[in-house]
């Protein structure tokens, strides 16, 4: 009977911590399987199990009141069914559900399996052992329920071991992905651009390979946001083709080093940089650390290279000046900084998109496109500014730009049941923020809603920025709905500043409640900016 009882008690807390591997495994893969960055979201969200840790004390206690017999197996049964009905019942699967679900993936297949192995050599140690116990004041069981208090909290560190466990051969597997990416671009030899910034990153890039493959051949670009060595190693050898003359290369940096390794990897013999300003600040520590980043791709240029740079952001102009190569342009909107070698004025956004004219060696270009806001626009004339440089004809490529698609949730707008939705959820900046709050003031509407959590990785600022952007908001905007906790206070602070009445502020816990507040008050003729969607790392606290 004993045997029995702890056997059916290991079966159900086995199954309990096969699901928790796999929710803790889902922000593990977001923070990139990093041991640093998954322990700093423990800690900051005190993600520890809860619910299977107080089912496995009052198991724990109850087992030492009840010995042995059918009471014993009643309890075990109990505990297991409790197991089954807090995973099954109370939690949904992180493999359908979250903003981002988790991707079962080859390797996080075989992280989740050699956890599952470790957690199940834990628990079979004690069953041996529990069974052969010596002490006559507890049974099997007692001893058993006591450690399953312990088991229940191990998944994050045991996700841990099995990634450390894996990593030689991971690592094996990516370097030999890695070499047949390096042959393959030796193998075609297509001009490579890179691309980097603070923001503009993936919008720069889509503009570019656009234009250039309207305009001077065959272009290739990792599509999206991937800009790290082994999301681009991916592309490169499933995509790239011996036709292509051109590769677009979007450079990301997650420390000081990235960008280097991405221009060791892929050459760029030009390179575009958007901005550098204080996103991510968090992640770099300093302003500056932030803008030696982002030089690696200037400094890896050669001599006779081509560098554009973004005139308007101070950190990009400054790179101009200090990494100059055969040929450094500077676009921009604004030219009071300095000079600008293209520059574009008279803006105008209405729901088609934006108009403006183009002023490039002496002449001027009538220009207009379907995305909206100063920051597109800027991207816009880095990438004309960039494939002009290289040789297209500056009519045509000005007449491109009406043929460009907006890169998905950057200020896009659309409308459903008779209610406009300006998109820009994904990593919100203050730049954008600003650009977008200026076209939802221009854009026509009934009424103009502002939802948004605030904008984040800002480190010391961050709480500054989301006050002062909040009393932008409160001139562009006649509702705002703050959503979240994360910079809540901020927020509410800056529209108190700026005297916004206090009926018109929603405050939610998440992006579904704000969108059930919109489906139950929204009216046609609103305009709703969308502005910024804290992923499942961030938005409200996690509970297990």
């Amino acid at each position: 009977m004993n045997k029995v009882t702890v056997f059916l008690y290991a079966a159900g807390l086995l199954y309990f911590g096969w699901r928790r591997l796999l929710s803790y495994l889902r922000f593990f893969q977001q923070e990139e399987y990093s041991k640093p960055r998954f322990v700093e979201w423990l800690k900051a969200k005190r993600a520890y199990d809860r619910r299977g840790t107080a089912l496995a004390v009052g198991i724990a206690i109850l087992a030492y009141t009840t010995h042995g017999g059918w009471g014993e197996l009643l309890l075990a049964l109990t505990g297991t069914l409790g197991f089954l009905w807090i995973v099954r019942w109370t939690e949904e699967d992180p493999r359908t559900s979250g903003k981002i679900k988790l991707n079962m993936t080859i390797r996080a297949t075989k992280i989740a399996y050699v956890a599952f192995g470790l957690l199940a050599l834990l628990v079979s140690v004690p069953i041996g052992m529990s069974c052969f116990s010596c002490c006559a004041n507890s049974t099997p069981f007692d001893t058993f329920a006591f450690l399953s208090v312990i088991f229940v909290q191990t998944p994050p560190a045991l996700l841990m071991v099995a990634n450390s466990l894996l990593w030689p051969a991971e690592k094996a597997l990516q370097d030999n992905y890695y070499r047949d990416a390096q042959r393959i671009l030796r193998e075609t030899h297509p001009l490579i651009i890179g691309i980097t910034g603070s923001y503009g990153k993936t919008g720069a890039k889509a503009a570019l390979g656009d234009i250039l493959t309207q305009c001077l051949g065959p272009t290739f670009w990792p599509k999206k946001s991937i800009n790290t060595v082994m999301g681009i190693t991916r592309t490169i050898r499933e995509t790239l083709k011996p036709y292509h003359r051109y590769a677009v290369i979007e450079m990301g940096a997650y420390n000081i080093g990235s960008i280097k390794r991405l221009c060791d990897f892929t050459p760029p013999q030009a390179a575009l940089v958007t901005a550098v300003g204080i996103m991510h600040l968090e992640r770099f520590g300093s302003p500056e650390n932030v803008y030696n980043a982002k030089s690696e791709i200037a400094q890896a240029l050669p001599a006779d290279g081509l560098l554009v740079c973004n005139g308007d952001s101070p950190g990009a102009r400054r790179m101009a000046h200090e990494h100059k190569r055969q040929t450094t342009l500077l676009y921009g909107l604004d030219s009071t900084a300095g000079n600008l070698d293209c520059r574009a004025d008279n803006l105008i956004f209405d729901d088609k998109g934006s108009s403006f004219t183009i002023h490039w060696q002496g002449s001027t270009y009538q220009a207009r496109t379907p995305l909206l806001g100063r920051p597109a626009v800027s991207n816009i004339l880095g990438a004309f500014t960039m494939a002009c440089a290289l040789g297209a004809n500056p009519a045509y490529a000005a007449a491109c730009l009406a043929n460009l698609e907006p890169v998905d949730n950057r200020l896009v707008l659309e409308r459903r049941s008779g209610v406009s939705y300006l998109r820009d959820a994904y990593n919100s900046n203050p730049i954008g923020f600003t650009a977008a709050l200026e076209v939802l003031k221009t854009l026509k509407a009934q009424r103009r809603i502002l939802m948004t959590p605030g904008m984040i990785e800002l480190g010391d600022q961050q709480a500054a920025e989301n006050r002062r952007l909040a009393t932008l908001a409160a001139g562009a905007a006649d509702i705002v709905i703050v959503v979240g906790h994360v910079n809540r206070d901020a927020i509410l602070g800056g529209l108190s500043d700026a005297k916004f009445p206090p009926e018109k502020i929603v405050t939610v816990n998440s992006r579904e409640d704000a969108f059930n507040w919109l489906k139950a008050q929204g009216c046609a003729g609103d305009l709703v900016l969308i502005e910024n969607d804290l992923g499942d790392l961030h938005e409200g606290d996690v509970r297990f």
